[in-house]
């Protein structure tokens, strides 16, 4: 369940779907295949999504390919830093035309160097564990948004309630929302979902 937890952003990030077929697949790797899908109604691009993720302690590379909405195809590449190594660095590309093939995203190296912002920091995968109000972590790079978001994440018989605070791109922000998904058997319900320019650190 702890992998599931970790790769719920990709869920969030792709949703697969009149003419336009692109084609769908996720794969734990830095590629993958799959077979051409009609996209549904509002999704007008094909999408590669590659993401680094850091949350459940050990890195992922993940791959998703499928259907996006243009919208979804102008935006910088998405960082979550929520302190302790654990987060996430995601980049899209896309193309137009039918059974169209993007190119492969290229993320721009880790950067360590703080920004001079902070956020408090929290990644708890339990309703019983609480965020501790005093832990911060310092933002790096392009990370200029605090996030605050709560959800519930549902896997057959399995639930699991998670809370993630830290800091975040304003592109991870443009999209984020209140929602409800449910993709390859996996249920995510966003329940809060909040961003707020990140403080200046006291000298």
């Amino acid at each position: 369940m702890q992998t599931l937890l970790g790769l719920f952003f990709c869920f969030v990030l792709i949703t697969t779907g009149t003419a336009l077929e692109c084609e769908v697949c996720s794969d734990n790797s830095n590629n993958c295949t799959g077979s051409l899908q009609t996209c549904e109604a509002g999704k007008d691009r094909c999408a590669t999504v590659l993401t680094v993720n850091t949350l459940v302690g050990f890195q992922i590379n993940t791959i998703n390919k499928g259907c996006v909405s243009s919208s979804d195809c102008s935006i910088e590449p998405k960082y979550m830093n929520l302190g302790q190594g654990k987060g996430i660095r995601s980049s899209t590309t896309c193309c137009v035309g039918n059974t169209c093939r993007p190119a492969k995203p290229q993320l721009p190296p880790a950067t360590t160097r703080p920004n001079g912002k902070q956020c408090p920091a929290c990644y708890t995968t339990s309703s019983s564990s609480k965020c501790n109000d005093r832990e911060k972590v310092n933002c790096v790079g392009p990370e200029n948004q605090c996030l605050d978001m709560s959800m519930t994440i549902a896997y057959g018989t399995s639930v699991v309630s998670a809370t993630q605070q830290g800091c975040v791109t304003q592109s991870i922000c443009d999209g984020l929302r209140r929602s409800e998904t449910n993709e390859s058997g996996v249920r995510i319900i966003i329940t809060k979902a909040e961003c707020k320019p990140a403080p200046t650190v006291s000298s």
